[in-house]
């Protein structure tokens, strides 16, 4: 079945979520209106995206992909990444379907072939955090189709539905290996440490939000200056540590509002500002309305 698309992380931006079960490693999601943005995080998963509907901006490291209908994408293992409407004044919807499953579910124990030869040549290549997959490629097309019949096995839970399931992400499996050296989107060493670096930079965000924090501590996180953290965050997110701080304490912010029944000031100061005025006013800005009328 389709499970609730939620995204608890712990400190260091790793989500928490269990995604099926230790005997049964998949589940599949469904993004929309109301649950993207999906904010940065990561996992030890491989994922699978198409877009149904609409359009859907994915974010993997630094770089940014925007799908239409009928395209996806692929997210490594311990890759951030993010997701957001493309056009977000687009009243027609939008509808993404997700596949993320642990690499066991399909390379069973770390000394068979199966590990050894599709998954262990993937989920190390820290070279290649993903990539965008469009039905105008012949084997991106052939991806795809594994991807949504793996997607709709999983959701529908028919019967034998798990080995449907295992059969067509370990025919995904073989399209990545047969493909994975004609990639052109690949990390430079450079990359692959801002990357941690962001990580690192993430996780302090979300500790202290709450706070009065300053660029300065966010870099010193990373134990990088701060002209470096400045750079990190617009060449990965596309955007500046107090914009995204600011953006961060509005998402949760929000999440008390639809969650908690605490007043709207306590959720304002809870989530690190100071000012009603000031956090009514970016509310509006970001949502379209004021915080008591989104908990409306």
């Amino acid at each position: 079945m389709i499970a609730p698309c939620t995204c608890p992380t712990d400190p260091q931006k790793r989500e928490l979520k269990a995604h099926g079960s230790f005997a049964f490693p998949a589940a599949c999601y469904e993004n929309n209106e109301k649950t993207l943005p999906v904010p940065w995080h990561w996992h030890d998963e491989l994922e699978f995206c198409i877009t149904e509907e609409g359009g859907v901006t994915a974010h993997i490291g630094s770089e940014a992909y925007r799908m239409k209908k009928g395209e996806g994408c692929f997210i490594n293992a311990g890759v951030l990444h993010a997701f957001e409407q493309s056009e977000k004044n687009d009243s027609s919807g939008v509808k993404q379907h997700a596949v993320v499953f642990h690499p066991r579910l399909v390379g069973g124990s770390m000394d068979s072939v199966f590990w050894q030869k599709y998954v262990l040549p993937l989920t190390s290549d820290r070279c290649l955090p993903g990539f965008f997959l469009s039905g105008a490629v012949l084997w991106q097309k052939e991806l795809l189709s594994y991807i949504r019949k793996a997607f709709f096995s999983c959701a529908y839970e028919e019967p034998d539905y798990e080995i449907a399931v295992r059969s067509a992400l370990s025919e995904c499996m073989a399209v990545l290996r047969r493909s994975q050296d004609v990639q052109t989107v690949r990390l430079s060493e450079k990359s692959i440490r801002q990357n941690e670096r962001m990580k690192q930079m993430l996780s302090f965000i979300q500790q202290f939000f709450g706070e009065t924090i300053t660029v300065r501590q966010i870099a010193q996180s990373a134990s990088i200056s701060e002209s470096e953290c400045m750079r990190c965050f617009r060449q990965t997110i596309g955007t500046t540590p107090g914009a995204y701080l600011k953006n961060y304490r509005l998402q949760y912010a929000a999440e008390l509002l639809k969650n908690t029944d605490i007043s709207v000031a306590s959720a304002a100061s809870r989530c690190g500002f100071q000012e009603m005025s000031y956090f009514s006013r970016a509310f509006r800005n970001v949502y379209g309305c004021t915080p008591s009328g989104y908990r409306k």
